[in-house]
């Protein structure tokens, strides 16, 4: 099945991962599309730490039919871990992807709540 996923961020910094937005940013995982006849979709995992698998407790944040890329996983605050895996119609798992990092972006100042110094 599928192992590659990527991470993508919507108003960021520029990048090769990287788009502006103009509203609040967040971040989206994509992956490329399985091409297996029984493919049924996809489950998104996330970790808090390393190793980020099943058998370490993995939490599932998201299931998405066999015709869907990515996931919005909205603002992260924190280091958090994920992997995807694909299923098939009689409900096998595939192995997990590659674990992706997802890092906050950095806080910048917003000029509207800086005060001049006097």
């Amino acid at each position: 099945m599928y192992r590659n996923i990527s991470l993508n961020y919507v108003r960021a910094i520029s990048g090769a991962l990287v788009m502006w937005s103009t509203a609040a940013w967040g971040a989206t995982l994509t992956w490329d599309a399985n091409s297996e006849p029984d493919l049924a979709g996809y489950r998104v995992y996330r970790c808090s730490e390393l190793p980020c698998t099943l058998q370490t407790g993995a939490a599932p944040v998201a299931v998405v039919g066999k015709n869907e890329t990515s996931v919005n996983i909205g603002t992260p605050t924190k280091i958090q871990f994920y992997f995807i895996t694909a299923y098939d119609s009689a409900n096998r798992e595939s192995g997990a992807s590659n674990v992706v990092v997802v890092t906050p972006a950095p806080m910048t100042a917003d000029s509207r709540n800086m005060k001049s110094p006097k």
